[in-house]
């Protein structure tokens, strides 16, 4: 398993080749922030919103702004292609799915919008920990960088 591999992945949209060849990657050395990037957008597009939702708290906990200073170029970061078509190709489960999902990727975008998603999403479910505390982290972000 190679982190250069899963990046081709990545870099072709197929994210379950990306996922196979990136955890074990993240489980050697879950600082990797690169990784850990990689893998929220993997596991959003591929439905498995829990463990997106666990990475995500993680970096935002760790270092929200490489989060937000994602480059779309330079680091092949396919938001702003993914949230345009998002709406349309994507059923989700339920209004929470929605949300989530569209809070986390339009963090590497946009912090207001993201945060507006994931209130959102946690007055769905309003015992989650990890998304309450995420939530706050980047309330903090946006206010400290003026994002209003």
């Amino acid at each position: 398993m190679s982190e250069m591999l899963g990046n081709q992945y990545f870099m072709a949209r197929n994210y379950v080749n990306a996922i196979r060849e990136l955890e074990p990657v993240y489980m050697k050395d879950p600082q990797n922030k690169p990784v850990r990037r990689k893998l929220i957008i993997c596991y959003v597009q591929t439905r498995i919103f829990d463990k997106a939702l666990d990475v995500f708290h993680s970096l935002v906990k760790d270092d929200v702004s490489f989060i937000t200073s994602a480059d779309s170029v330079l680091d092949d970061c396919p938001c702003d292609e993914l949230l345009g078509e998002y709406d349309e190709t994507h059923n989700f489960t339920d209004e929470y799915e929605f949300n989530l999902s569209h809070g986390m990727l339009w963090l590497y975008c946009d912090a207001n919008k993201s945060f507006k998603y994931l209130k959102k999403a946690f007055k769905m479910s309003p015992h989650n920990e990890k998304l309450k505390k995420s939530i706050k982290i980047i309330d903090k972000y946006r206010k400290s960088v003026h994002v209003h």
